[in-house]
């Protein structure tokens, strides 16, 4: 494996490979449409909440995305610039509910302006947390920042599925199962949504969550960390019916 340094930074609308909303990377002399081209199957994060760091790990010919939450850094605005290329007039109401107390750092995917049903999947790296390590699947997310989601912790060792709206978060379902994931290696953790039906697990363990919500699922997708993590994302795959807002 090689490690290609990004330099540039990017507004979504460009022909770019990323929007960090900060500091982040692009692939020298590879433009979206080449590195769209070779991953075809990945989706692109727009970091819109929290301090993201964005670099990019090539395999032979394939290019990886990669986005690594900093809960040590300050705390800091949402992005408005990003809100805005995700929800247009919506904007304002979406950066206020990112930035009020007791909200989460959140990256959405840049290009499903809904998903219904179908296979949600994300590649997670553990590094450190305050308190524990954790890593979560956002889905449904809606221009009011409500939300619901399905992450792993260590602090539980459990798969369970959340609901954050005006402010404040509560758990749906937590998983039976409870086992430690060790911190610096990859893991896979899928989200499969069918209407109201919902279920996440950790793949290659017996880690899983199942929940039925009150209503179908629809809204934009993305992935979630506490504010005090330190968690890398990578390959994030969206499989399903889904409508595309470029």
């Amino acid at each position: 494996m090689t490690r290609t340094s990004l330099s540039a930074i990017v507004a979504i609308a460009a022909t770019a490979v990323v929007y960090a909303g900060q500091q982040g990377h692009a692939l020298v002399g590879a433009p979206e449409s080449r590195w769209q081209s070779a991953n075809k199957n990945f989706q692109v994060l727009v970091p819109v909440s929290g301090t993201w760091n964005a670099d990019y790990e090539k395999y032979d010919t394939k290019v990886v995305q990669v986005l690594t939450i900093d809960g040590t850094a300050a705390s800091k605005a949402p992005d408005a610039a990003a809100a805005s290329a995700l929800f247009g007039d919506q904007s304002a109401g979406f950066v206020a509910a990112l930035a009020a107390p007791g909200a989460f750092p959140l990256a959405v995917e840049r290009d499903v302006k809904t998903f219904p049903s179908g296979t949600l999947e994300v590649s997670f790296k553990l590094v450190s947390g305050a308190t524990d390590q954790t890593a979560g699947i956002v889905f449904g997310l809606q221009p009011d920042g409500s939300y619901t989601y399905a992450r792993y912790n260590t602090k539980d060792g459990n798969v369970a599925v959340w609901k954050f709206e005006n402010g404040e978060r509560r758990v749906l379902q937590q998983g039976d199962v409870h086992q430690q994931l060790p911190l610096n290696q990859w893991h896979t953790l899928q989200v499969t949504i069918a209407g109201a039906e919902v279920s996440a697990s950790v793949k290659g363990s017996a880690l899983a969550a199942q929940h039925t919500l009150p209503a179908p699922v629809q809204g934009r997708v993305g992935v979630w960390t506490k504010t005090d993590s330190v968690t890398s994302f990578k390959e994030f795959v969206a499989r399903g019916h889904h409508l595309v807002h470029r």
